[in-house]
């Protein structure tokens, strides 16, 4: 249990999009269990961030459908940025740059709040966009300005303060599912835009992937402190002076179907060893590559409800009103 009692929780909640008290239990997390998954997966301490909690909470907005973790307190701070930055898959461009790219074009002038080290904006840069980048790890930063990028370590609600309706376009990927306070980001996400300026936000897709796997190490705090899907996005134009133009969940990719098929292979175990195993070499580990992927998509397919099982990630594209 959890040192507050549920009934005490609940008047400490409000949804950090709305900051209303209108808001639902849905969870409970074994402190224990996160702190050794980060430990195991990715060889990090994070026991300071749980204190003496046995548990921590996952709430539902009920205005928006926007899933959170409470305590707020469980954020991560930057030295757990700068041991996930060695991962090879943390930064860099991937499938959701290419799927926006149309919204970028040559003259317009580009803020991306989480920037990284600049894959992206070097991409912006030789189309001929004006580009800025906020950043908030300073090795990342370095590297960034090395490459001759605007990328400055200036918190967001400071930039804004100095560019109000500046920027034609201010984008973030994969950073919202970080931010504890939603509003205080969001409104000063939009503050930064131009009327008739585009927010593009890209998440990861929390439905069905939290159902699957909800001790996913990543998708836990310290590192995510929100839950999104298509629906809690659609909402924000309800709170936000923005109005939706799009969103959608980008298309399955590889990486999804190893991820689903290793949860199910997990099931299977408990039912048949030797068939389990079995499975595992030909989906999971034999090689070729594009041949491994072949055999997964058709197993994937013939999966009870995975055919329509959507992609990693959600994204969502808004015009400033």
């Amino acid at each position: 249990m959890s040192n507050l009692s549920n009934k005490e929780n609940i008047n400490l909640v409000v949804s950090p999009i709305t900051g209303s008290r209108n808001v639902k239990l849905e969870d409970e997390l074994s402190s224990a269990s996160i702190i050794k998954l980060y430990s195991h997966n990715y060889n990090l301490d994070v026991r300071d961030y749980f204190g003496n909690l046995k548990s921590i909470q996952i709430y539902r907005c009920l205005d928006t459908d926007f899933r959170f973790y409470f305590p707020y307190t469980l954020a991560g701070r930057s030295e757990l940025y700068e041991s996930l930055e060695n991962y090879p898959s943390y930064y860099g461009l991937r499938l959701e740059h290419q799927l926006v790219k149309t919204y970028f074009r040559k003259g317009k002038k580009v803020l991306e709040v989480g920037c990284g080290s600049g894959f992206f904006l070097e991409s912006l840069k030789k189309k001929g966009l004006e580009c800025i980048g906020l950043e908030l790890n300073e090795d990342a930063v370095r590297l960034a300005t090395d490459k001759g990028l605007s990328v400055f370590a200036q918190d967001l609600i400071e930039h804004t303060q100095s560019n109000l309706g500046q920027y034609d376009i201010v984008c973030s990927f994969q950073v919202l599912e970080h931010i504890v306070d939603v509003s205080k980001f969001l409104r000063a996400c939009v503050d930064c835009l131009k009327p008739g300026g585009k927010l593009i936000i890209v998440v990861p897709n929390n439905d069905p992937f939290y159902k699957l796997d909800k001790y996913h190490t990543l998708n836990l705090p310290p590192h995510h402190m929100g839950l999104w899907n298509k629906r809690s996005l659609e909402n924000l134009e309800k709170f936000f002076p923005i109005k939706v133009d799009k969103v959608f969940v980008e298309p399955l990719q590889l990486p999804v179907y190893t991820s689903y098929l290793q949860l199910q292979i997990e099931k299977w175990k408990s039912q048949a060893s030797f068939l389990s195993k079995l499975v595992e070499f030909l989906l999971l580990k034999i090689r070729p590559y594009r041949v491994r992927g072949y055999l997964q998509k058709i197993v994937f397919s013939a999966l009870p409800n995975t055919p329509s099982l959507p992609g990693w990630n959600v994204i969502a594209i808004y015009t400033r009103q």
